[in-house]
């Protein structure tokens, strides 16, 4: 199976580009505070993963079987983390010791290909349940697949929360999506970043699938 799973080319360079810009600001500049990058990098590439598996396991008759339900509950749960990465930009210019047009190429490349990990991910996403439903079912399942994953990127950037929380601290978690829900107030900026995220996302998703880079 994993013979099977094909990492497009321009991922793999961006990759090795966010990767290699990342060692040489942690040799050359002597600082170790983007080393948190590797792991952000590496959760946007599980969603990924998890949907190339799919991908290529999955056909017309097992779509509704375990295999796949629980890799799609799982892929759900991480995919915030590959757009996550464009938020990152807030520690931009943080590190005096690196120049800042260093630093912006070292972001952009790592936002860049995490973002763009997560779209060829919704795509093979796309490509499964269009196997059982309709196109018309799909321009509204992608939409809102896209919307919880914003409010994800929110939970993370702002509130902290981690894809992993919803099985180490589920009772914080869902709390605190209850009170966002409940108390609107105190949380009055999830609704404005959620909707940026989302319509940010989907714009780029919509012009990934006109373009040839999709496979």
């Amino acid at each position: 199976m994993l013979k099977k799973i094909k990492i497009p080319k321009q991922i793999a360079f961006l990759l090795a580009l966010a990767i290699v810009l990342n060692i040489i600001k942690i040799f050359l500049f002597h600082t170790t505070s983007s080393v948190y990058m590797f792991w952000n990098i590496f959760l946007a590439f599980v969603p990924f993963f998890i949907s190339s598996v799919l991908l290529v396991s999955t056909n017309k008759n097992n779509i509704i079987k375990p295999f796949f339900i629980i890799g799609f509950i799982l892929w759900f749960l991480f995919l915030p983390n590959a757009p996550y990465v464009m938020t990152d930009f807030i520690h931009l210019g943080r590190i005096r010791a690196v120049p800042i047009m260093y630093d912006i190429f070292f972001f952009f490349s790592s936002a860049y290909v995490s973002l763009l990990m997560g779209l060829y991910s919704l795509h093979h996403i796309e490509k499964i349940l269009l196997l059982k439903f309709s196109k018309k079912v799909i321009n509204i399942i992608i939409p809102v697949i896209i919307l919880f994953a914003s409010f994800g990127i929110y939970l993370g950037r702002f509130l902290r929360f981690n894809s992993w929380d919803l099985f180490t601290s589920h009772s914080s978690l869902l709390a605190t999506i209850w009170d966002i829900f409940t108390k609107g107030n105190t949380y009055i900026n999830v609704y404005a970043y959620t909707l940026l995220f989302f319509a940010f996302i989907y714009t780029v998703y919509i012009s990934f699938k006109s373009t040839k880079l999709v496979v």
